[in-house]
């Protein structure tokens, strides 16, 4: 293993470490709130809540993508990637 690769490890490992303590916190936190709530919403609600929107379609998606291909200077390559 490189240095490089030993830092990157080092890296993705301290990222690791701080979104589980980011994610205990939130749970916490939460946890604390919904204790003190005197009137529980709806889980069906708060669980819509946390879902996509809407699913878009590939062509969709490849529309959207080559907008943002073009306002960024990009070229558009119709013969593949």
């Amino acid at each position: 293993m490189t240095p490089h690769e030993l830092n990157l490890h080092i890296q993705v490992y301290a990222e690791h470490n701080r979104r589980e303590i980011e994610e205990g916190l939130t749970l916490a936190y939460m946890t604390a709130y919904w204790h003190r709530v005197k009137r529980m919403p709806d889980l069906k609600k708060l669980i819509q809540d946390t879902r996509p929107r809407v699913s878009k379609t590939p062509e969709q998606l490849l529309a959207q993508v080559k907008a943002i291909n073009a306002a960024m200077g990009g070229v558009i390559n119709e013969g593949g990637i």
